[in-house]
């Protein structure tokens, strides 16, 4: 008996948290397209749109659902690990989607339980749960911070991007989420008074990975609801987006030396 319940949990999914402490720094374009380069290394990927009031995760990747998060809240009491994944939508690329309710104020009918319920059955179907989840630190993006293997905080050089970045890294310091940290610097390379250089710095971080800056080419694959791994799979994005989710397979293979000590502990260690 044991064993069969060792074989279950290791087949168990690892669940990846996207967050930013500010809007419009790409998070969602980010989730998007990690899910997609994920999938493309042959792992079943859902994505789950934790923007509950006002995901655009539906629109990023073209897709008109005939289920949402809101017909997860209906069915909540017959849910199980079976009949779960027929409330997500297939994209082309092969990743399910579980998209947000088609109207706002649906999105307070989404409890703590229930995203813990759906995520810890998605588990059991998937590789990999990647969560596009709010910016700030609302009670439901702390509950999927908690359901979370890894926390992917997006920030940019803008300074109030910064700035916010950096009180959403003590308030994750402060809820012991430290060894669940990765931080993302999203357009690294985009015109700043504030160099990419000076980033660990000022947030007191040392490991900070870097997504390239193509604002004009992510915002047309908003538009059109293409994602940029897929149209332009060899632009610098898609590149650094493919890196990333290799990176995240490699550090759960255990490939990469184990990092020593925890992003955060170092960051207030001082």
């Amino acid at each position: 008996m044991a064993e069969v319940e060792q074989d279950i949990k290791k087949k168990e999914g690892q669940v990846i948290t996207v967050c930013s402490g500010k809007g419009g720094v790409g998070k969602t374009v980010l989730s998007v397209n990690l899910a997609i380069a994920l999938s493309k290394k042959n792992v079943d990927v859902a994505l789950i749109d934790g923007e509950f009031q006002f995901g655009d995760v539906g629109l990023a990747m073209d897709l008109q659902p005939s289920f949402t998060m809101k017909d997860i809240v209906d069915e909540q009491d017959r849910l199980d690990e079976y009949n779960i994944t027929n409330y997500l939508t297939r994209h082309e690329s092969g990743v399910k989607v579980l998209t947000a309710p088609d109207r706002p104020e649906y999105a307070e009918l989404v409890t703590g339980d229930l995203i813990r319920q759906t995520v810890q059955l998605l588990k059991r179907n998937f590789d990999y749960i990647v969560i596009d989840a709010g910016y700030g630190m609302k009670d439901k993006t702390v509950d999927f911070m908690e359901e979370a293997d890894k926390v992917l905080t997006v920030t940019t050089l803008e300074v109030a991007s910064l700035k916010n970045t950096k009180m959403m890294l003590e308030t994750i310091h402060q809820l012991q989420f430290d060894q669940k940290l990765e931080l993302i610097l999203n357009r690294y390379n985009m015109d700043s008074l504030i160099k990419t250089e000076e980033v660990p710095g000022m947030l007191r971080v040392e490991d900070v990975r870097h997504i390239p800056n193509n604002f004009k080419l992510t915002s047309q694959s908003m538009n059109l609801g293409v994602p940029v791994v897929v149209s332009h799979a060899k632009s610098d994005v898609a590149k650094g987006i493919f890196k990333l989710a290799q990176a995240l397979i490699d550090e759960q293979s255990g490939t990469q030396e184990k990092k020593k000590g925890s992003l955060l502990g170092k960051m207030f260690s001082k």
